[in-house]
């Protein structure tokens, strides 16, 4: 049996009518309200129920009072009175809520008018937030409660519109919005939309050339005297290029895929004779087009051949144009390309080194603030002139900013405007332990070792002393070096971190290890289990051993080698020794054998250096400085040159290997697009075919309009086109052929077409 309540709860959720209402009511109504009142009605009163927009504690005095009295349920039950002026508050409730309504629909119709009159622009009106862009979906369907309902649950738009103001005190009438302040900065740059992007589209200068650097000497036309320095370097590297090109060709050991992989590339610069002023002014003129033009090779291979075609002969016998000979070619071009952009980064290398160097003599300023002394001063501009690449110039620079660290770090300082903690300097280090004293008395500086190695003989070792070693070091003993042993230690520590910095020996090393370093490889665990058979891309490197890396050269090899060390199947280090004594049933004792190999190839290039600090005085004294400075000598190439070495290789090897890559990528995309016009039986050579161009998607029932063809005459003028729904013939008779066909056939009767694409 159903109670009262339970017999209207039944009417209001079947939309019943219920003549007599319960004298006590769960939720206060309306008095005399029917469950069958309207629906906008009952949501207002389940809103005015369930508000919550209000702030705690916001005028309450003004409202009607709600709980009458506090013993009869918070008011749930309230008499007739109390229900009397609930039903006026949520009247007025209901009636602000329209006038608020009406406002706000005004001021957003006013805004929908600008956004459809002016177009959307970034800062037209501030407040509109994000209800401007759902105006768009027809907001005319929404009645006054349904958009109060809306904005009662998802707000109205406006909480966040302080992310599109800008602070008060940042505020500039006069500047627009930009799309930067709009929009992330990786969406603009996935558009292509960022300042930058800017730049290139309002630069006359092609892109390729804008992007392929960045700085004030990407774009700046080289000067004549420049274009002649970078012709004579281009010319000394190009040499050597080719000297290393014909080495590798010329091995008679290859493995196999080194075979298959170099067997496409092409031999660049067959016609190269550094002895023919022709080719020399060929090359000479390529490069001002690259440096001051901006021309891209695609253009000068095509329209300024003049510059590296030259007539065979001037006199012309038979009336005939004399033969011509092509000195470069167009992968020639590209390697010249690729050269200009090495020259141009030495430029930029060298230029900062230069002001550095102005700045510590104190050019400009006074020479009471000289920082330099005139020894340093000639040693690094003697460096300077003699460097062929960037490497070099990073060398002398990193020598400066090493003697000379407490003035360029105040230079810092004073540039950002704040106090940085002070490292100290090579010079400053020592001197604080004093060990700049005891590396006076090993009889040799690091620059004369450097000098000794350029040019040997120059410096000889002085063996004037007549303590030991270590009698020596305890002089050192102190607060820092608390024994003659540490501060022996220390003492071959300063010595060789001079040496490590020494551009000369740098310069020495690097071609040192260019011509005798060899890739070993050894499989890791996952290695071992994994690649287990041929067709894996990491089997052909698995025990690689000695493999030379000039053989790494043209060709992609090392980009598999790293995809498989990167994925752990495959470990690699660049030795200069050929000893391994690696266990290939136990691949734990491999990390001892990598140590002492690199022990093995820091020996191999101490060897080399040792001759040149060794005294030619006998005796244990003698020999017994000979040890220590070996020793330091040792450290040097050990923890300090051979590891920069290794990265400067492990770097080569993979920009050469994506070059290999990119420049097969651009063969083939040759090969694919650079092809003559399509010729018939009966057309002379070097004539130009007329052709009748059908495109579009107008080959069914279904596509309507959306065909179009055009005729193309010999000279490349567009003499005929018109457009079709269908351009397909019928099998059948019953069915007409499409509207196209005729038209296309009296085209074909009316002109000589010769080809239809």
């Amino acid at each position: 049996v159903f109670d009262e309540e339970d017999l209207a709860l039944v009417a209001e959720n079947t939309f019943g009518v219920r003549e007599q209402t319960p004298r006590l009511k769960r939720l206060k109504r309306g008095r005399g309200r029917r469950a069958s009142d309207d629906d906008d009605e009952l949501r207002a009163e389940l809103d005015d129920l369930m508000d919550t927009n209000e702030s705690p504690g916001a005028d309450y005095a003004d409202e009607p009072r709600r709980d009458v009295d506090r013993d009869d349920d918070l008011g749930l039950f309230g008499n007739e009175e109390s229900d009397a002026e609930v039903d006026d508050y949520r009247a007025a409730r209901r009636a602000e809520r329209r006038g608020h309504a009406n406002s706000r629909n005004e001021r957003l119709d006013t805004a929908y008018e600008e956004v459809r009159d002016n177009g959307v622009q970034a800062g037209a009106h501030e407040r509109t937030g994000a209800m401007a862009s759902f105006l768009a979906e027809g907001m005319d369907a929404i009645d006054d409660d349904t958009w109060m309902e809306l904005q009662d649950i998802f707000g109205s738009g406006e909480e966040y519109a302080f992310a599109m103001e800008a602070p008060l005190a940042d505020r500039d009438p006069s500047r627009e919005k930009t799309l930067a302040d709009v929009f992330e900065p990786a969406e603009l740059e996935a558009k292509m939309m960022t300042q930058r992007d800017e730049d290139i589209r309002t630069s006359d200068v092609p892109e390729r050339m804008q992007m392929r650097a960045t700085g004030a000497e990407s774009l700046r036309p080289l000067s004549e005297d420049e274009i002649e320095e970078e012709t004579t370097w281009v010319m000394r590297q190009l040499h050597s290029w080719l000297t290393r090109q014909e080495a590798r060709r010329g091995r008679e050991h290859k493995s196999e895929w080194d075979t298959d992989n170099t067997s496409d590339e092409p031999t660049l610069f067959q016609h190269a004779d550094f002895a023919n002023e022709r080719f020399l002014a060929a090359v000479l003129s390529v490069l001002k087009l690259l440096s001051q033009d901006f021309y891209e090779v695609p253009f000068i291979a095509r329209h300024r051949r003049e510059v590296f075609v030259t007539a065979e002969s001037e006199s012309d016998v038979h009336g005939e144009e004399p033969p011509t000979r092509e000195w470069l070619s167009i992968d020639d071009l590209w390697k010249l390309y690729d050269f200009d952009l090495q020259f141009r980064g030495l430029l930029a290398a060298r230029r900062h080194l230069q002001n550095m160097v102005r700045r510590l003599k104190g050019e400009g300023v006074d020479d009471s603030t000289r920082e330099i002394s005139h020894e340093d001063e000639a040693y690094a501009s003697e460096l300077i002139a003699s460097a062929s690449g960037v490497e070099d110039i990073m060398d002398v620079t990193e020598w400066l900013q090493a003697h000379y660290a407490d003035v360029i770090q105040k230079w810092s300082r004073e540039r950002a405007g704040m106090k940085r903690v002070q490292n100290l300097g090579l010079k400053e280090r020592a001197k604080r332990n004093g060990t700049d004293r005891f590396v006076e008395r090993f009889g040799i500086t690091a620059r004369q070792v450097g000098d000794n190695v350029s040019t040997p003989g120059r410096h000889t070792v002085d063996s004037n002393t007549s303590e030991m070693p270590l009698d020596a070091a305890r002089e050192l003993v102190g607060t820092e070096l608390v024994s003659p042993d540490i501060a022996l230690k220390a003492a071959k520590a300063t010595f060789s971190s001079m040496l490590e910095l020494d551009p000369q020996l740098r310069r020495f090393v690097r071609a040192y290890c260019d011509e005798h370093v060899c890739v070993v490889v050894r499989p890791t665990d996952k290695g071992l289990r994994e690649v287990t058979h041929d067709e894996h891309p990491a089997f052909a490197f698995k025990f690689l051993k000695q493999k030379p890396v000039a053989e790494f050269m043209g060709s992609a090899q090392f980009i598999e080698l790293e995809k498989a060390v990167h994925d752990g199947l495959l470990r690699m280090q660049l030795s200069l020794s050929g000893e391994y004594r690696f266990d290939n049933h136990d691949l734990r004792t491999d990390d001892a054998v990598f140590s002492e190999d690199r022990d093995r190839s820091a020996r191999a290039v101490t060897v080399q250096l040792d001759e040149h600090m060794r005294s030619s005085a006998s005796g244990d004294v003698a020999a017994a400085w000979d040890t220590v400075r070996s020793d330091a000598l040792f450290m040097a190439v050990r923890d300090h040159l051979l590891p920069q070495m290794w990265r400067e290789t492990v770097q080569k090897l993979h920009q050469q290997a994506f070059d290999y890559v990119a420049d097969a990528c651009r063969r083939s995309l040759e090969q694919r697009i650079d092809v003559q016009a399509a010729r018939t039986s009966s057309m002379r050579t070097g004539k130009k075919p007329r052709v009748a161009v059908v495109a579009g998607g107008g080959f069914d029932a279904s596509s309507r309009g959306a065909l179009r063809v055009v005729v193309v005459d010999e000279h490349g003028a567009c003499s005929e086109d018109f457009s079709a729904d269908s351009m397909r013939m019928q099998s059948s008779g019953a069915l007409a052929d499409g509207d196209g066909v005729a038209v296309l056939r009296g085209v074909l009767e009316r002109q000589r077409i010769d080809v239809v694409a």
